[in-house]
């Protein structure tokens, strides 16, 4: 597996960067993994204090970026410009050496604000420049009204704003295969589209040749109630695909995963190392 961390650059719990993170994380393929790398214990850089022994959490931090190949940015924007937690990790990751380097990056802005943190995500990739990371070119991505893109449950569920991420997310998904010296596995395998409710794949004319669908059954749980693959698909992996795609759901959002279909109760009963995870009905 191939590690991306995520970085949401407002401290706040509610913070809409969070979401947008979580949403992001939730349309990587099953073949990167979302490691949410955490900047609030970060004290502000003192290169007084950056000795041999240094901080701890400072060398915390520098390790985890060192753990992975590429980047997932969710910048707020403050007074036209990122967060000043975000520039002190941007600060503290580029010394003693650049901790940041030959990294690819998505860059996201949000803002309640129509111009979707435009100034912020500018600024962003102009400190990404000097630290040698490679961001992704297009599209730019400015979320704005980020407020009403939201339901109780933190999903977006707009899906002209979902395939727009998804677009963003695919694009870096390319720029870490072809600039990354150990480069994700280029598998023969369709890509998964998410909706809420279900991840999916469908061919050329739109037709949907494998499904699985989950419903909210509240308290923090989802039922999977259909796993489906066409002939044509079977046999390649493709419904572990899909759950691991809904299991990953589960992990971003603190859920219970009710196996309720057949593939999810054997996959269930299959795969101890997600026990956690699942749970009969009621």
């Amino acid at each position: 597996m191939t590690n991306i961390g995520i970085l949401a650059g407002s401290l706040r719990k509610t913070a809409y960067s969070r979401k947008v993170a979580d949403v992001l994380a939730n349309l990587l393929p099953v073949q990167l993994t979302p490691t949410f790398i955490e900047i609030d214990q970060l004290p502000l850089y003192n290169a007084d204090l950056d000795d041999e022994h240094s901080v701890p959490a400072w060398e915390k931090f520098r390790q985890q970026l060192d753990q992975v190949t590429g980047l997932i940015i969710v910048t707020p924007e403050y007074n036209r410009g990122m967060s000043g937690a975000l520039k002190n990790a941007f600060d503290v990751g580029s010394k003693r050496h650049n901790h940041w380097k030959e990294k690819t990056a998505l860059v996201v802005s949000s803002s309640p604000e129509a111009t979707g943190g435009f100034g912020a995500n500018q600024q962003v990739r102009q400190v990404l420049v000097t630290l040698n990371v490679i961001p992704v070119q297009r599209p730019e991505v400015y979320l704005g009204h980020v407020n009403h893109l939201f339901n109780d449950q933190n999903l977006i569920t707009n899906l002209d704003t979902i395939s727009f991420l998804q677009t963003a997310v695919n694009a870096f998904v390319d720029l870490q295969a072809k600039f990354i010296a150990a480069p994700v596995e280029r598998v023969d395998l369709p890509i998964m589209k998410y909706q809420p409710g279900r991840f999916y794949t469908n061919g050329d004319e739109g037709d949907v040749l494998a499904e699985i669908i989950f419903s909210d059954r509240q308290n923090k749980r989802i039922m999977v109630t259909e796993t489906r693959v066409t002939e044509a698909l079977r046999g390649q992996g493709i419904a572990k695909q899909l759950m691991m795609r809904v299991i990953r759901f589960a992990q971003i959002y603190n859920l219970i995963i009710i196996p309720d279909c057949t593939y999810a109760q054997h996959f269930a009963e299959s795969h101890p190392e997600y026990q956690h995870l699942f749970t009969s009905a009621e």
